[in-house]
């Protein structure tokens, strides 16, 4: 293995919500603490925690998150393959987000045991809040 990577379970459920392209953005992730937006040129897609999510709208419930525990250069090389390496070896489908410092990896609940057991298996270590 090239190099282990902490990560953290986040102990939240998340939501990801499908909205229609022009939709407004709630008012409510203005001031989220955690919550991914992305707008393209046919979807608007909202990843937050599931007490935050919008109603009335496509979605699908249940995801769970794992974070890379330490921030990432941007040029350090293959840090989300070694993690969706051993995740897609193991079946397990995931939905990866990144920010400027960190990537997350969420996954259906029922896949979090599983998912957790084969990034062990692959070097990386778990670690818990500080």
């Amino acid at each position: 293995m090239e190099k282990k990577i902490r990560l953290r379970v986040l102990n939240e459920k998340f939501c990801i919500s499908k909205l229609p392209v022009f939709s407004e953005l709630p008012h409510v992730f203005m001031n989220a603490e955690m919550v991914f937006i992305s707008r393209t040129d046919d979807e608007l897609s909202i990843l937050c925690p599931e007490f935050m999510a919008p109603s009335n709208v496509q979605q699908e419930t249940g995801w769970r998150c794992i974070r890379v525990h330490d921030p990432s250069p941007f040029n350090e090389v293959g840090v989300l393959a070694s993690l969706t390496t051993p995740l897609a070896a193991a079946n397990i489908p995931i939905l990866a987000q990144s920010t400027f410092d960190r990537d997350y990896i969420f996954l259906m609940e029922e896949n979090l045991v599983p998912a957790t057991q084969a990034l062990q298996q692959a070097g990386h270590e778990f670690v818990h809040e500080e």
